[in-house]
């Protein structure tokens, strides 16, 4: 059975994560962190499970991100941020999703969800039900908290990745008000 999981920000090659996320991020240096959510991803995430990441994969050259994607079990689906751009531009890079988005809009379970890299205060169908899950922010405070939407990003939630079904309940503790 496929097991669908979400993160956000993953930041593998990235030294200086370490410092803007402290709470998150206590590895002795860049090839511990790496090696370290490699571990963590796999330990979870099953070679038959279905990943969506929700942009900023990785802060390093193509090549290096490549070689770190591969080592990750699961299908990957990409939802660009603002750190993928000159990734994706790469064949090897791309080649390691089986698709790429700038904004996903999906029915899952009977929901419709909203995946973008970044939180967005108006979404698709938002006063209807649906659920935003976004990054960027590494847990920081978006002032969406309080509506079906969260942030999926492993520094907010201390997990590599999350189930997806765990999250949509969590967002379903939201209340949707108007604010137009």
């Amino acid at each position: 059975m496929t097991t669908k999981f979400i993160t956000s920000d993953l930041h593998f090659g990235h030294r200086r994560i370490m410092e803007f996320c402290p709470n998150t991020r206590k590895f002795k240096d860049v090839d511990h962190m790496n090696e370290s959510m490699i571990q963590a991803w796999n330990d979870v995430v099953g070679v038959n499970d279905e990943v969506y990441i929700l942009g900023d994969v990785a802060f390093c050259n193509a090549e290096k991100a490549t070689s770190i994607l591969a080592r990750l079990n699961g299908t990957k689906i990409l939802v660009e941020g603002n750190h993928d751009s000159k990734l994706v531009k790469h064949e090897q890079f791309r080649a390691q999703f089986k698709e790429i988005h700038k904004y996903l809009r999906l029915h899952y379970e009977g929901h419709v969800l909203v995946l973008f890299h970044f939180p967005i205060w108006e979404w698709d169908e938002m006063q209807h039900g649906s659920i935003q899950f976004y990054g960027h922010v590494h847990g920081g405070k978006t002032g969406l908290e309080q509506y079906r939407a969260r942030d999926v990003a492993m520094d907010a939630t201390g997990r590599i990745v999350s189930r997806l079904d765990d999250m949509i309940r969590d967002a379903l503790k939201g209340e949707i008000r108007a604010h137009h």
